[in-house]
């Protein structure tokens, strides 16, 4: 008996201990009379009370009392929780969890402390828990593992400081730079790892590429390789392709990643057949076919098959349809090894523009993008006219990206335009120098502005100096003058070349005012008021050039352009048609008629791996009864037939050698550009061409070397275009091929620009 009374009352003291009254511990229930908060220094009572979720006259239990507990700690901001029982009054004593007073991160080179913190994201006043230091931990390993250092460590430390406070401090030893060193493929037969290596973006790290971020191991980018060797493989036929595994391991002594690619590679399949089913009505299945790219007999190529789709998705586009699915269906036959391709059309409606979009602007203005569109709000939806848009807009050379989505609007019947675009550097200069055997060295130098605050307007000086020339232009281009379809531009030059006996001098101003029209017509007339002088230098000049003393030149043109070019910077496919008329003669000393017309071409090969290039022009002028003064005539060579110097091609002055240009030019050029054989990684291409031209016929012939000889001059020649993170450089060696003893060769010339 006396055993029971002491368990009874050991039992009692423990429930007092608790916080818990006999009361509760007998009925398992307490009605709050008071709740006193204990230990809340920067938090008020009255949060901490409502945090708890308890309030006075509540009835309450140990359960409940525990779920309050629960309720405090989720909140974070407390280190410990304790609830307790005094009678009817229920004590809730918390200790607040620290505040950080200063993150500061140590030991760290590579990554600055501004970068790492604001990756990290944490300010001091935070709440530090544990879990905040585990977690920051995490991230700058991660960030870390991005650039390539998978031997980083880092520890947490944790400085107590008065008043609840910390200091967080990251130690961190980065450990060395750890790059891609092998890159391994398992089961390709018919490629070989080379060949495979040029597919996928990943590389193997190299000492001549200091800079490349490629030979970093990162698992997304291994993603994407292994989708990049699936779509290799479907464009060359092996419809059946499966990666059955891809990873990138961490050799044991931490030297390097190693990347493996397992693939089963299937059989190569041609093509037997390509049908269309349609669900719209009134949609001739046989004009979609028309335009298909899919070779019947050859092998199964993805490409031609997401080509056709994209054509046939446009052709469908214009005719109204915005949002058309078209669904592959792909049929092997193991029989014999042929593929039937089915493409199923699904039901649409024709559709309207609700809305265009226009998204990524954040310094051109609206306007200026707009004006670019071919549709307008409330138009009948037309691919082309987007297609269009979308070019005149990238043509801008505002925006290093621009792309448009088609998004469903507010009924079926209905399409927003999303026009998303990403700005770029519109402010340019050019260097460049060169080396022939009439100038010597020459230097250029230009800068260029072309979408000024934003508005569109163009601002551009350029000035090239050599031994015996000096050219200096400026200008200024309103693009939409008067707020309509109109370029107006400004320029002023001055020119100055000097030959053995003569030195050339010509200075004055420009004006245009142009405008495009439907089907990529362009017009622009302009007038030029310019004086030229002749000053003789020496004797040794035996020619006339009829440029004597003082004369002024009033010149009006016109142009009209054709071009289908899919970009004007860096054209890829497309062609331009270009007829220049140019009449001297109201008003000044000189009279003439010049007519200039000029065609490019361009076409992608083997899927824009190669881009062929075909230019050609040819020019001629007219006294219209008077002599062609020699500062009228065409000069030909330099850019237009590489390998000779400007003014190297045609006859020349008997006694100093002089270019005195001719009456009648022409000129080809046939150009192959690509970045094939090259790294990716680098940004250079390779290009190669042949030239060709020839300038003749001069109305004053006497003590002219061959005036009327009209034989062709050619040249070949190759180059070096790389995109540098300083700017583009070009490198460019040409030799002549045909070429006169009197003519003027120049071999090299090297040009670098930038963008600011």
């Amino acid at each position: 008996m006396k055993r029971v009374l002491a368990i009874i009352l050991l039992v009692l003291v423990a429930l007092y201990g608790q916080g818990i009254s006999p009361t509760m511990a007998q009925s398992g229930d307490v009605t709050i009379t008071e709740i006193r908060i204990e230990g809340a220094q920067r938090i008020d009572p009255a949060t901490v009370l409502s945090y708890s979720s308890l309030s006075a006259g509540d009835t309450v239990s140990r359960s409940s009392l525990n779920r309050a507990v629960g309720r405090l700690f989720a909140t974070n901001l407390f280190e410990d929780v304790s609830i307790g029982l005094d009678g009817t009054v229920v004590v809730i004593e918390v200790l607040e969890n620290p505040i950080i007073n200063r993150i500061s991160i140590e030991g760290n080179d590579v990554l600055p402390d501004e970068q790492l913190l604001e990756f990290i994201d944490i300010k001091p006043r935070r709440v530090f828990t544990e879990k905040v230091a585990l977690d920051t931990k995490a991230l700058l390993m991660e960030i870390y593992r991005q650039f390539g250092r998978y031997a980083a460590v880092i520890e947490p430390k944790i400085i107590k400081l008065p008043d609840r406070r910390v200091d967080l401090v990251f130690e961190i030893d980065e450990g060395p730079l750890i790059k891609i060193s092998t890159i391994k493929f398992i089961g390709n037969d018919a490629f070989s790892d080379r060949a495979l290596k040029n597919v996928i973006g990943s590389r193997e790290a190299k000492w001549y590429i200091p800079f490349g971020t490629n030979d970093k191991y990162d698992a997304n980018r291994l993603s994407l390789d292994t989708q990049k060797l699936r779509q290799f493989y479907l464009q060359n036929g092996f419809a059946n392709i499966d990666i059955v595994r891809s990873t990138g391991e961490l050799l044991a002594d931490r030297s390097g990643f190693v990347l493996t690619f397992q693939i089963r590679e299937g059989g190569e399949y041609p093509v037997k057949s390509v049908t269309v089913n349609s669900e719209i009505e009134g949609v001739d299945t046989d004009q979609l076919l028309e335009i298909s790219t899919i070779e019947l007999d050859e092998l199964y190529d993805v490409r031609r098959l997401e080509e056709t789709l994209s054509l046939m998705t446009n052709k469908l586009g214009e005719f109204g349809y915005a949002f058309v699915d078209l669904t592959p269906d792909i049929q092997v036959n193991n029989e014999d090894t042929t593929l039937d391709i089915i493409i199923n059309v699904g039901a649409a409606r024709k559709n309207y523009v609700e809305a265009i979009n226009i998204n990524g602007n954040d310094r051109t203005l609206d306007s200026v993008i707009r004006r670019r569109f071919e549709l307008v709000e409330g138009d009948s939806f037309n691919q082309l006219k987007l297609t269009l848009s979308e070019r005149n807009v990238r043509n801008l050379g505002y925006f290093s990206k621009v792309s448009v989505d088609v998004v469903p609007g507010s009924s079926g019947e209905q399409s927003v335009v999303e026009m998303n675009v990403e700005e770029t550097a519109t402010g340019s200069f050019q260097l460049g120098f060169g080396y022939s055997t009439f100038d010597k060295a020459s230097l250029t130098f230009g800068i260029n502005e072309a979408n000024f605050l934003g508005t569109g307007r163009g601002a551009r000086a350029s000035i090239s100096l050599s031994d015996k020339t000096t050219n200096f232009r400026a200008g200024i281009t309103e693009p939409y003058l008067f707020d309509r379809n109109l370029i107006g531009s400004v320029d002023i030059f001055q020119d100055s070349i000097e030959y053995t006996s003569v030195e050339l001098e010509k200075k004055g101003f420009d004006f245009g005012l142009g405008f495009s029209a439907a089907d990529d017509y362009r017009h622009r007339i302009g007038y030029t008021l310019a004086d030229t002088e002749t000053k003789t230098t020496s004797t040794t000049a035996l020619s006339e050039s009829g440029d004597e003393g003082a004369k002024l030149i009033s010149e009006v043109s016109y142009t009209l352009t054709k071009d289908k070019r899919d970009s004007r910077i860096d054209p890829r496919r497309g062609y331009l048609l270009q007829l220049r008329e140019s009449f001297a003669g109201l008003g000044g000393d000189s009279t003439y008629l010049k007519t200039v017309i000029r065609g490019q071409y361009f076409k992608p090969l083997y899927f824009n791996a190669f881009v062929i290039g075909l230019d050609g022009e040819a020019g001629y002028i007219d006294g219209l009864g008077e002599n062609v003064t020699r500062s009228n005539r065409f000069i030909l060579g330099g850019r237009k037939v590489r390998g000779f110097e400007s003014g190297g091609i045609g006859p020349r002055d008997a006694g100093d050698n002089s270019a005195v240009g001719g009456n009648q030019y022409y000129v080809a050029s046939t150009n192959l550009t690509s970045d094939f054989g090259f790294d990716k990684d680098l940004g250079m291409r390779w290009t190669a061409f042949v030239d060709a031209g020839s300038v003749w016929g001069t109305d004053y012939p006497n003590n002219v070397i061959k005036p009327d000889d009209d034989s062709l001059r050619s040249s070949f020649g190759y180059g070096i275009l790389w995109d540098t993170v300083i700017g583009p450089m070009s490198f460019v060696w040409a030799y002549p091929i045909d070429k006169e003893s009197h003519d003027e060769a120049k071999v090299f010339q090297f040009k670098f620009g930038g963008r600011f």
